[in-house]
């Protein structure tokens, strides 16, 4: 079922339901994925800091000239990022944080409505590069999968180098006992930019669920520590994925498992974000539990005209589409 909902600060919401799923999209602003609640336990999955979900048009920081206004907008949940990742000028276009249709209103048609089946299409186009992002969610009577289908359409005549991510990060009640990650990744390194107060010792490549911290001590990257663990900020990557990837994340105490599938060919890295109460300062002040795992085209870099002299950012010809298939599960683990 599809449910037009009660707008959050005037922004658009609507609910696809089923007997296992109750999935929250924000479609008036960034056709984000806020709630994502396991109904059988009553449970939403996602992470949800403590701040509401602010409408940028509405709620204007004095300055919107910086680099960083996802941050400011940021509240957790489930995000599609494109054109970019890091600021920085492509080709004459400024572009901030994580590119541009986070923050946009999508356009929307509910495509089938029915007990057996439910299906909505979601679009919208960035302001500074010209492309058009168009996904279709679907979930089915007695399932509890939400199927994504997505196509990416370079709509210029020229040549275009894309940065595209999932940011899928959960949190808090969910994870306060900690948990365990499976998936089929080869290998874990960890970025080298993150600050002190960190996990994994940076600049060594370890052969998944295997690391080590930065005393030196051998860790098992799989395990999320209870929520009282000492505090640690964390960016890593995970990689080497079959071509039918996927990740899954239980929990120690209800032992409900979120299970995440796509395709590599399209996202072969997945960014694993830890912020467990460890950064003082803005934009967390302290308070930030999150845990995230975000398939993405590369890696996050520093230089990214670099790397895009390099041949790690996804290219679109002129005209050309890109199309990919992620599936989101829930279900009590074995």
């Amino acid at each position: 079922m599809i449910k037009l909902a009660d707008p959050i600060n005037g922004m658009q919401v609507i609910e696809l339901e089923n007997e296992f799923l109750k999935i929250s999209i924000l479609a008036g602003r960034g056709s984000d994925i806020f709630e994502f609640i396991y109904k059988p336990a009553s449970i939403d999955l996602m992470l949800r800091l403590q701040k509401p979900i602010y409408n940028p048009r509405e709620h204007i920081t004095q300055r919107r000239d910086t680099g960083n206004q996802f941050e400011d907008y940021y509240y957790g949940g489930w995000q599609e990022i494109l054109p970019n990742s890091q600021p920085f000028n492509y080709r004459g276009a400024e572009l901030g944080q994580h590119g541009e249709v986070w923050l946009n209103a999508w356009e929307f048609e509910i495509l089938k409505n029915d007990a057996e089946e439910a299906q909505l299409k979601l679009w919208n186009r960035p302001l500074r590069v010209p492309v058009l992002i168009e996904k279709t969610l679907t979930i089915k009577a007695g399932d509890p999968t939400l199927y994504i289908n997505e196509t990416l359409t370079n709509e210029s005549r020229t040549v275009l180098d894309i940065m595209w991510g999932h940011h899928i990060a959960f949190g808090l009640p969910w994870l306060k006992s900690g948990g365990i990650i499976e998936t089929n990744a080869k290998t874990l390194e960890a970025e080298p930019g993150m600050p002190k107060l960190r996990q994994f010792a940076p600049g060594q490549i370890f052969d998944w669920p295997d690391g080590m911290d930065v005393n030196g001590k051998s860790v098992r990257a799989d395990l999320i520590p209870h929520e009282s663990a000492a505090p640690y900020s964390e960016l890593a990557y995970l990689e080497g994925f079959a071509e039918n990837a996927f990740y899954a994340i239980t929990d120690n105490e209800s032992k409900i498992k979120f299970r995440l599938d796509w395709e590599s060919k399209t996202f072969p890295c997945v960014w694993y974000w830890q912020e467990r109460y460890a950064t003082q300062d803005a934009p967390w002040w302290g308070s930030a539990y999150a845990i995230a795992l975000e398939p993405w085209t590369a890696r996050w870099s520093s230089e990214p005209e670099k790397d895009i002299e390099k041949g790690r950012w996804l290219k679109l010809n002129p005209g050309e589409k890109k199309q990919t298939a992620l599936k989101a599960c829930v279900s009590l683990a074995d």
